[in-house]
């Protein structure tokens, strides 16, 4: 049996979702054996810095059934039920508590998911079930260990990594995520134990957990949220200026009466844009109509690239040249660190062709 590792690319880091053009983010990297009693039939490992959510589908009675989510701490494992030599499928995501937006560990096999757990039906198709479709992975049927990594492959050192990264995430002092566990993070890790009235000696993964939760408090008021006050699903993007670099990406659904965290990061001196799109009205014969655009609110909007499926752009020059289209998006003020802005349906203006947001 198998062991083989999924890396995060730099263009998979940037987003939520990739466009068409960059759907292969993962690479194989080299094997290495163990033996049954080692491990159950495939276990799926995190190496990484993230923490992890696992959305995974296996063959059930001849037939793809795809299901999640399994919370997977960094430098954790799980075994997940799988009959021997049979497909099987791989979705992972980090968790909304690290800041820059979520990452993704995805391939190019469209199979269902749900933003909360679920179980798919595999005799019904997504839309029927109120679920969407995300870029599985493949995975080799004879792999026992699926791993998970970063560039940076922190191996026996992702817990200590992803201690780091959450102590970053929760505001403190942490120059470099490298997984070597010194005496800064050692310090700063029991600082932030002691706030929060936990003794030194709970296990790692407890610590992790206190660390996640923490985060997730905090995020809650940075950044940018989106409420949908409109009659209809919003599909929302954002753009930035990121370590020198124009990036643009999308698409993150909300529902009517919903709202959704689409920017992590604080906004002060951070210059940062929105675009939105109110999804089209289904007639009597179930064909959609056209969506309707966000409305442009300054005599000089911020142009980024935007594409008909989940997307991820560096640039936003010339988008047509690099299969994208040109978009307007709103700015945001440089001066707070979060704003929770409401869409109506007077924030959308005239229809544009149908098949954005796949």
């Amino acid at each position: 049996m198998n062991k083989a590792k999924l890396i995060l690319t730099v263009a998979s880091a940037l987003a939520i979702g990739l466009s068409a053009q960059a759907q292969t983010d993962t690479d194989l990297l080299a094997e290495t054996t163990v033996t049954a009693a080692q491990t159950p039939a495939w276990q799926v490992c995190n190496e990484t810095s993230f923490s992890l959510r696992l959305a995974t589908a296996t063959t059930i009675e001849g037939k793809i059934q795809p299901k999640g989510w399994d919370k997977v701490h960094a430098g954790q494992c799980i075994g997940i039920k799988a009959q021997p030599g049979t497909p099987r499928f791989l979705y992972a995501e980090s968790s909304p508590a690290h800041r820059g937006g979520v990452r993704e560990w995805k391939g190019q096999m469209a199979l269902c998911t749900s933003d909360e757990d679920f179980k798919a039906d595999p005799n019904i198709g997504c839309a029927l079930q109120d679920m969407h479709m995300r870029a599985y992975l493949s995975v080799d049927p004879g792999e026992a260990i699926t791993t998970l990594v970063e560039i940076e492959d922190f191996g026996n050192n992702a817990a200590t990594a992803g201690i780091q990264r959450l102590l970053k995430d929760n505001g403190y002092d942490i120059t470099r995520v490298d997984g070597v566990a010194g005496r800064r993070t050692s310090r700063t890790l029991n600082e932030f134990l002691k706030s929060r009235g936990l003794a030194s000696t709970i296990s790692t993964e407890e610590q992790l957990a206190a660390l996640e939760t923490a985060a997730m408090e905090g995020i809650k008021d940075v950044g940018l949220t989106l409420c949908n006050k409109s009659s209809n699903s919003v599909w929302a993007a954002i753009g930035r200026r990121r370590k020198g670099n124009w990036e643009s990406r999308g698409w993150w659904s909300i529902e009517p009466e919903g709202c959704g965290q689409v920017f992590t990061e604080t906004l002060i001196s951070n210059d940062v844009s929105y675009y939105a799109l109110q999804e089209g009205v289904l007639d009597e014969d179930g064909k959609r109509g056209a969506d309707r655009l966000i409305r442009s609110v300054s005599t000089q909007p911020t142009q980024f690239c935007v594409s008909d499926s989940r997307f991820s752009v560096i640039g936003r020059e010339n988008c047509g040249d690099m299969g994208y289209k040109p978009a307007n998006f709103r700015p945001l003020p440089i001066d707070k660190e979060g704003v929770v802005i409401e869409l109506t349906d007077a924030d959308f203006a005239h229809g544009s062709v149908t098949g954005l947001r796949q």
